[in-house]
């Protein structure tokens, strides 16, 4: 498998975000990618406008902080472009 450029990851990020908010250790996994590939272009859509980032203080399962990803209304616009994009293919 070729590895996915940064646009692709963050389009991908988008997409799992327009569903709801999500940890970086979820996005991780969803996309199969590196922890910090995620931590950093959630960063720059989080520059961009995009993404909204909150540092939870408490985690449920090992007590430790954690932060979490959701869009703002910049960012399900722009996943309503990519939805509207694929569903046209």
């Amino acid at each position: 498998m070729a590895k996915k450029t940064s646009y692709e990851i963050k389009k991908d990020i988008i997409l799992v975000l327009r569903e709801k908010r999500a940890s970086y250790t979820k996005i991780q996994t969803k996309l199969s990618t590196n922890y910090d590939s995620v931590k950093n272009n959630i960063k720059e859509l989080e520059d961009y406008g995009f993404v909204k980032v909150e540092k939870k203080e408490h985690h449920a399962k090992n007590g430790k902080y954690y932060f979490e990803a959701e869009l703002t209304q910049k960012g399900h616009e722009l996943a309503r472009k990519y939805k509207d994009k694929a569903s046209q293919k």
